[in-house]
């Protein structure tokens, strides 16, 4: 393999499968024609770890089997002499793990940095032109770009103990690479990521152990007060900001090297009460009570507290008081056309995210390939790309649009086009609404997001789902929205097991909720075997819930909207009426009713309005989750028209067994 003979920079990577990695591979793969030389453990993981990222195009990717703990990083010779004709490489490897052992942590960090340095000396000696560039990605606490000198007083707490392997070894390695490019005469780029958080629009925070360790504690009720108060703060940064600027370095042809911390200056970034506010607000939580020195805090987590709240103590390291000297990183913003992004617009979504993957989850079978996370509004949603019209897809209680996934594969695959299922506000990924009425402003929400789509639509609500889509699509007065409701859900509960506790004030009934055990799950769904479930997906459906209601925002959204049914927390009288009326706005296509007879819990609607087409099935009232062929098959025709009557005629069909 003579990489030379490709005309094209070649670029040698490690930590291409982690979080800033994945994504800087995709803004290559999108925007540049470099090779890229990726250090892997496992080519077949890291192949699919980049195409579940979205990456798909590998042509210009070559996988080099190594590790950064084994010496010579575990290379073959041939492989090694393959990297020395990369005119570029970028050290962004190494385990994210603060808990790491001081003889690991050396292993990945210091070992590692040695013998990445020794291949820049190799291709700075033997390549023609030299090494153009060394990028090295390490904390933004790391002391070096501070002025302070290898081998100098270094500023992590507990200096020397087993607590700070992890800081310590990642600020040597700095300090190591540094001192290197000085003797050796190569550029150095060095990035300072500060705690870093998912991409625009979504959010989609999969590593955990930065502001997820605090979103985790407020979850569990283990964060009353603010740590240190609002001196302190905990900068942070988008992985996809973070990948466009490496991905910048990269493409410089005439690099002066440097040191960039990314993160805003610190009188435009929350401060930790602001940010502690956000998170409550976001998890229905109180805010904290006062403030508490950062230092009371890691002696509380040291002398025990680590072990009951899950919080270790060396995480609180990464709050601060200090400013950071970010005048270099402005020009390089500068010279790339940008300014640095205010992090506001984008905690919510990081924090239902993180939320929501916190949650303990059941093993489950293989889930639908391919699929995109993105944003709709305010809504997250997940989905496919096609042609055609999009069908749009509103999920029920006790669920989110994971669980309809199935549904959604199904129509895309024999239609074709788009498919795309949102999460209700505080449901799933999607931030909570602003609204004090809790199905107005699900309705909303759902309104603001639906603006986005411009071109007609397919709308599809499941059981409460579907009061929020027909209300959505009357309010909206959209005439290019077809409407099909499954299992429609408002004031039409038989089951009042419910009542005494949503008459109890929210936070008791939330409590309550949260509390409810996952046997009483499973004998509720048992109960109801119209859905054709075996006993172990009733087991595991009971602990998918029993998991899912562990956050207290999903709890509370929940317990809103049932209220809302079960309560009579709205107009009845005039709400079914919003099926009949879509039909009298214009529409040339009737709305779809489809009904699961054996639903114990939910009866009919009879005041609904006429008008509609309806289609009953022998099923219960999980059904677009369960019996997901025969939905997506149900869904097709109506919208195809075919087995339906004429129009503005109630048509009863029969599917299924």
């Amino acid at each position: 393999m003579n990489l030379t003979n490709w005309g094209q920079t070649v670029l040698f990577m490690t930590g291409s499968t982690g979080f800033i990695g994945k994504e800087t591979v995709r803004q290559l793969v999108e925007k540049t024609n470099i090779h890229m030389l990726l250090l892997v453990r496992s080519e077949q993981r890291a192949r699919t770890a980049l195409e579940s990222y979205g990456v798909r195009n590998f042509e210009r990717i070559t996988f080099i089997r190594g590790d950064l703990s084994l010496p010579g990083l575990g290379l073959v010779q041939a492989d090694r002499e393959h990297i020395k004709q990369a005119s570029i490489l970028l050290h962004a490897g190494g385990t994210m793990d603060i808990t790491l052992e001081r003889e690991t942590a050396e292993q990945i960090f210091m070992q590692g940095a040695k013998e990445i340095a020794q291949l820049a000396e190799d291709i700075q000696r033997q390549r023609s032109g030299g090494l153009r560039h060394f990028i090295h990605v390490v904390g933004f606490m790391s002391p070096y770009g501070q002025g302070v000198r290898q081998g100098e007083h270094m500023e992590v707490s507990h200096k020397g103990s087993q607590e700070s392997a992890y800081e310590e070894m990642k600020f040597k390695a700095d300090g190591y690479i540094r001192e290197h490019a000085k003797q050796h005469g190569y550029p150095l780029s060095v990035i300072n990521p500060s705690t870093v958080v998912g991409p625009r629009p979504t959010g989609e925070t999969e590593q955990t152990g930065g502001i997820g360790i605090l979103i985790g504690a407020v979850q569990r009720g283990f964060m009353p007060v603010v740590p240190g108060g609002s001196s302190y703060w905990l900068p942070l940064v988008e992985n996809d900001v973070v990948a466009e600027i490496l991905v910048f370095l990269i493409q410089d042809n005439s690099p002066l090297g440097g040191t960039y911390p990314l993160l805003a200056r610190k009188e435009e970034s929350p401060n930790m009460k602001e940010l502690l506010n956000v998170i409550t607000t976001q998890l229905s939580v109180p805010k904290p009570a006062g403030a508490l020195p950062l230092s009371w805090i890691q002696r509380l987590m040291s002398l025990g507290g680590s072990r009951i709240s899950g919080i270790p103590a060396q995480s609180l390291a990464f709050i601060t008081d200090r400013t950071f000297p970010v005048q270099e990183t402005e020009v390089l913003l500068k010279r790339m056309g940008r300014s640095w992004p205010d992090i506001r617009e984008q905690l919510p979504f990081v924090i239902a995210d993180l939320d929501y993957r916190l949650l303990p989850k059941p093993e489950e079978g293989a889930s639908p390939a391919h699929y995109t996370r993105s944003r709709l509004g305010n809504l997250a949603m997940l989905g496919w790309e096609g042609e055609g019209e999009p069908w749009v897809i509103v999920h029920g209680l006790l669920q989110s649009a994971d669980d309809l996934l199935p549904l959604g594969s199904q129509l895309h695959r024999l239609t074709g086009n788009p498919v795309w299922i949102v999460d209700l506000a505080g449901f799933g990924r999607s931030p909570v609404h602003p609204e004090q009425d809790a199905f107005t402003g699900q309705v909303q929400a759902l309104i603001d997001a639906l603006s986005e789509m411009q071109a007609p639509i397919k709308l599809v609500g499941h059981s409460v789902g579907a009061s929020v889509a027909a209300a959505a699509l009357q309010l909206s007065g959209r005439t290019d929205c077809r409407l099909a409701l499954l299992q429609p859900v408002a004031d039409n509960a038989r089951d009042g097991r419910f009542k005494p506790m949503l008459r109890l004030p929210r936070r008791v009934g939330r409590v309550l909720l949260r509390a409810r055990p996952r046997q009483s799950w499973a004998r509720m769904f048992r109960s109801s075997r119209g859905d054709v479930m075996e006993e172990a997906g009733v087991e595991r459906l009971a602990e998918r819930v029993h998991g899912y209601l562990r956050s207290p925002r999903i709890a509370g959204a929940h317990v809103d909207l049932l209220r809302w049914i079960h309560l009579g927390h709205r107009q009845t009288a005039s709400f079914w009426d919003t099926y009949g009326n879509v039909r009298d706005m214009g529409h040339e296509a009737d709305p779809l009713v489809v009904w699961a007879e054996k639903d114990l819990d939910y009866y009919f609607p009879t005041r609904l309005h006429t008008g509609y087409q309806k289609v009953d099935v022998p099923y219960g009232h999980y059904f677009p989750v369960f019996q997901f062929e025969q939905t997506a098959q149900i869904l097709i025709d109506w919208a195809e028209g075919g087995h339906m009557n004429n129009k503005g005629q109630e048509s009863e069909l029969r599917y299924g067994n």
